[in-house]
């Protein structure tokens, strides 16, 4: 009955370590991660990103990523993040290309012109630090509620983020949610 456990215990490890790589890996469009975020686990991804301001509080991130080759404007990775004070923050919806990283609680989005840097932090209850990136440019996000990330998103198209208005049905407070053709998005509240 041991050795059965613990084979389980080690496939199941198997497939925890190659279901995630490391994201110094930045030769791979897209580094893969499971549902399930752990703290030490980052994940990347290369293509055409949009930063979308939602409200004062809330920031849509959106990747179009290049899965050997264009991407071909789907959303593949979506990462909702809301601020518990006002950010004073503005975006123009242009998307550009760009690389995203996302760690637990964090998540930098960098353009491929080394502009656009920004860093969106919710701080654990750890203190775990995230690290200034190297140009110390990239505007920091760290008064922050939560930060969530969906994939896997079939149908919804990056150029229809336009679109996005606020949702009539929501399960959270006042502007936690918006719609575009039918899909509902929940900010973490």
């Amino acid at each position: 009955m041991r050795i059965q456990h613990a084979r389980t215990i080690a496939v199941g490890f198997a497939l925890a370590v190659t279901s995630c790589r490391s994201a110094s890996r930045e030769t791979a469009a897209y580094d893969s991660c499971d549902s399930i975020m752990r703290s030490s686990q980052h994940c990347s991804a290369d293509g055409n990103v949009s930063v979308q301001v939602i409200d004062d509080r809330r920031v849509l991130v959106a990747i179009d990523t290049q899965d050997g080759g264009k991407p071909d404007g789907f959303v593949d990775q979506l990462f909702l993040y809301t601020a518990s004070e006002p950010h004073g923050f503005q975006t123009k919806a242009e998307p550009f290309s760009g690389h995203v990283q996302h760690s637990g609680g964090a998540l930098r989005v960098i353009g491929k012109d080394g502009r656009q840097a920004l860093l969106f932090v919710v701080p654990s209850a750890a203190g775990n630090e995230v690290s200034r990136s190297d140009r110390g440019t990239e505007r920091r996000f760290d008064r922050s509620i939560g930060l969530s990330r969906y994939s896997g998103w079939h149908g919804l198209r990056v150029a229809r983020l336009n679109a996005l208005r606020a949702s009539a049905s929501c399960d959270g407070p006042p502007g936690a949610c918006v719609e575009v053709d039918g899909i509902h998005i929940q900010f973490p509240a």
